[in-house]
């Protein structure tokens, strides 16, 4: 009974912590989307901020790369129909020889080096990107869009205790672009 006691008493403890939330200096934010369209397609503009955490960026400087997801989801505004799904890749990676930083978009296959880390995360600042659509009727729309660390593409020793420290936590909120496509 008594150690029954200290569980519960540890536990209580543990979830106390978990629930405190310290302000963070890190993280990822989309603060505006602005939407064309194109041929069959949406071209989308994004202006977006990404600080890594210390973690992360000691992980960086020690040889670990980092996969920055982009998520967007269109959505039919009449009947909530998701019309398209798409996610971009981008890598981010340090080059201890050559003491560069390098950015990877997977989709492109390219790579643009970088002499800090600061000029990298910049330059995806302000993102354009094409979202393939296929013809769409006439109508309203949403466009949906997040910014997250892949957790996943880490090292495997270093996926489980990412899942649980708050220093790897830089995903954005989902944000919601309402915008009309006139025929």
């Amino acid at each position: 009974m008594r150690f029954c006691v200290s569980l519960l008493s540890v536990t209580l403890l543990l979830l106390a912590a978990c629930g405190q939330r310290n302000p963070v200096d890190y993280g990822f934010s989309i603060s505006n989307v602005s939407i064309s369209r194109a041929y069959q397609s949406l071209n989308v503009n994004l202006q977006q901020s990404l600080v890594l955490s210390e973690q992360a960026r000691s992980a960086l400087n020690h040889g670990v790369t980092l996969t920055v997801i982009l998520e967007m989801e269109l959505r039919n505004d009449n009947n909530m129909t998701v019309v398209r799904r798409d996610a971009t890749r981008f890598q981010f990676r340090y080059l201890p020889l050559s003491e560069r930083y390098q950015l990877a978009d997977e989709k492109k296959a390219e790579f643009t080096t970088y002499s800090r880390l600061r000029h990298l995360l910049a330059s995806i600042d302000n993102l354009q990107v094409q979202l393939p659509t296929g013809p769409l009727p006439s109508g309203s729309y949403k466009l949906r869009t997040r910014l997250r660390l892949d957790e996943s593409r880490l090292p495997a020793p270093m996926q489980l205790p990412a899942w649980f420290s708050a220093q790897w936590n830089h995903d954005s909120d989902w944000s919601v672009w309402p915008f009309k496509i006139n025929a």
